[in-house]
């Protein structure tokens, strides 16, 4: 994996360096850095990068215009933005980044970071079968273009409410707060347990069980394993605005707020 690390402070940039290293070691990792946007543009030009960490808080141009423009030269590469201000997390967001990291950056939000890529390391060529599935009209998955028959409707709606967050994590109370209309905190998170357990038991059956991502309390999707028209949606891809119709997983009245962000798009 070629990771470019554009931040003006040496020390950040090693630092974040030993980080990547610490939580996801490979011989395979190869780092470029740059202290500027002028530096990191050359080095997008020069190599071929999967992952770029971007400081926003850089002299001259920010990391944010530094991704934008990234996104016109290669929109295959993942941007991690890196930073010590929460304040540009919307901003970060409508560029579609990958994953939004405070400063100092944490060892378990930079691993999940890093499994989370909405870019595939490779792409199709890496071999990898994913899951296809479709949240314009009703919210269906697809193994080989066989519809999965989940065992229970609580379990599929999950998966709806993961898949929608497009990698980011949702806390029990959280999901039980949108899926769960009880008044009693412990029966929701009761149902909540059912519905995991027959989640993960209808994606082992199809040998998908590593699509469902569960730390600290907390459930997201692995969209390495996914191929979904929304997610195609975002990344502007004309075949898949084509497709949207103005519904959007529409047997869940939770999924309404996503439609006006899709009419922006595009």
């Amino acid at each position: 994996m070629n990771i470019l690390i554009a931040d003006d402070e040496m020390i950040m940039r090693c630092d974040l360096k030993f980080a990547i290293e610490r939580v996801a070691p490979s011989e395979d990792n190869v780092f470029f850095f740059a202290q500027d946007y002028d530096s990191a543009v050359e080095q997008i030009k020069s190599n071929k990068i999967n992952v770029a960490f971007l400081d926003i808080n850089m002299p001259g141009k920010t990391g944010l215009e530094l991704a934008q423009a990234i996104k016109g030269y290669d929109s295959d590469i993942n941007i991690i933005m890196v930073t010590a201000h929460e304040e540009y997390a919307l901003d970060a967001l409508r560029l579609y980044v990958s994953a939004y990291l405070l400063k100092p950056v944490n060892d378990n939000e930079l691993r999940e970071a890093l499994l989370n890529l909405r870019k595939p390391i490779g792409g199709a060529q890496d071999g990898t079968k994913k899951l296809n599935v479709k949240c314009f009209g009703n919210f269906e998955v697809f193994v080989d273009d066989k519809a999965i028959n989940f065992s229970r409707q609580k379990g599929k709606e999950l998966f709806a409410y993961l898949v929608c967050l497009k990698g980011a994590s949702a806390t029990r109370g959280e999901i039980c707060a949108n899926l769960f209309e009880e008044s009693n905190e412990k029966k929701s998170f009761e149902h909540l347990k059912k519905a995991v357990q027959s989640l993960k038991k209808d994606l082992s059956t199809y040998h998908f069980e590593d699509v469902l991502v569960h730390s600290r309390n907390a459930y997201s999707v692995n969209t390495n394993l996914i191929k979904c028209d929304y997610y195609d949606y975002l990344d502007r891809n004309p075949e898949a605005k084509k497709l949207y119709r103005g519904e959007f997983v529409k047997q869940y009245s939770w999924a309404e707020i996503y439609i006006y962000h899709l009419d922006t798009i595009l």
